[in-house]
């Protein structure tokens, strides 16, 4: 069986993690080659050229995936001569981002005239940012890329159950794998209080870490909000911030921290983190706070959080609570007070975060690639 798999790799930012860790645990497995991109788009602040992965800390990994960079973002024809040139049993299509339509849908178009079958991922069953324009171009986008698809595979099940409500597909081409752990990076095992020194934190304090671009959907307002209330009850409790905002100003969250009196008692740090220093933030971490507002996909920051074994709390959307075992640790969305008494009750008892630090460790094992990739597996060879 030989299966083509479309999406980004380093140093691309967009889906690449996912992408990367995939592709290396089904070429252990299955013959398989990916199609990416030799150029992708710089007007997209998700992809600038300064926010490039660093590709070299995934050397050792990428050599062993056979990888065709053909596709060009500013270059339809690049797609069509690399769906003429394609040669496969399965073309696994990973689709997040309508406006690659212009891309993806003559390679599948072409790919479909040859009897490939084509498997399609679907990581945002709706965009992030929900206005009226970006919902109906891109609802009328997906649905006519979804026209060539063989079958679906979403991360949950409530991504299914809004796939199936919104595109009215038949469940029974719609497949359920979960997203796994995102560990490729190798760790050093930098302690706390090492991380501490090397970020200018304080030692004694509780660090809350919010983490990853920051976008309306992911609830930072609520974050700040329920942080108030949390300080006012753990006075060495500390806000940490680090990210860069996304279609919006920081203006507005920089307020919120002063309309609140929280200056002194949390740090921001705004711009792109390079691999190399991403887990400084994490062992410097008590606990990782993602309270998003509404979620149509997994969650990547919660990904990369239970590959350092970091206690969570999450707000009840999306796939979020699947990457937690404790039901006391997810919140109501959009409840500053309900979100502040589930981090207070963590950063209160020693025990509970030790045991949800020991939850993460599991769940780090159970989310293992080696079995994302049978499921995957399983589905191709169904088709065949």
């Amino acid at each position: 069986m030989k299966v083509i798999f479309m999406g980004t790799l380093p140093p691309i930012i967009g889906l690449s993690p996912y992408c990367l860790h995939l592709s290396n645990a089904l070429s252990k497995k299955i013959d398989l080659e990916f199609l990416g991109f030799k150029e992708f788009s710089k007007k997209s602040k998700s992809f600038y050229r300064e926010f490039k992965i660093d590709e070299t800390l995934y050397i050792d990994i990428l050599k062993h995936i056979k990888i065709k960079k053909i596709l060009s973002w500013y270059n339809p024809f690049s797609a069509i001569k690399a769906g003429l040139k394609i040669k496969a049993d399965i073309l696994h299509v990973q689709w997040w981002l309508s406006s690659l339509i212009f891309i993806y849908l003559p390679v599948m178009i072409l790919a479909k005239l040859k009897n490939i079958k084509i498997v399609l991922t679907v990581h945002n069953i709706l965009p992030h940012e929900q206005n009226r324009k970006n919902l109906i171009l891109d609802k009328f986008v997906s649905r006519l890329i979804f026209l060539f698809a063989d079958v679906f595979i979403v991360h949950n099940k409530r991504n299914k159950k809004k796939f199936i409500e919104t595109y009215r597909l038949h469940k029974k081409n719609i497949h359920i794998i979960t997203h796994g752990v995102l560990n490729l990076i190798k760790q050093r095992a930098i302690s706390s209080q090492n991380a501490r020194k090397y970020l200018h934190l304080q030692l004694n304090k509780k660090i809350v870490l919010f983490f990853g671009y920051i976008r309306k959907y992911k609830g930072l307002d609520v974050l700040i909000n329920a942080f108030s209330l949390i300080h006012n009850q753990i006075k060495d409790a500390f806000l940490l911030i680090v990210g860069q905002p996304y279609k919006e100003s920081w203006d507005n969250y920089e307020k919120l921290l002063k309309v609140n009196n929280l200056e002194k008692c949390s740090k921001v740090e705004l711009g792109f983190i390079p691999e190399s220093e991403i887990e400084y933030y994490f062992s410097a971490a008590d606990i990782v706070a993602l309270p998003y507002i509404y979620l149509d996909t997994h969650g990547g920051v919660g990904a990369l959080a239970l590959a350092f074994k970091k206690p969570l709390v999450v707000t009840d959307v999306g796939g979020l609570p699947e990457y937690v075992k404790d039901k006391k640790v997810i919140a109501y969305p959009k409840n500053p007070e309900d979100l502040a008494l589930k981090i207070i009750r963590v950063l209160n008892n020693k025990q509970f975060k030790k045991k949800l630090s020991n939850d993460s460790k599991k769940l780090s094992i159970e989310l293992n690639w080696d079995e994302i990739a049978d499921k995957t597996i399983k589905i191709y060879n169904s088709l065949l």
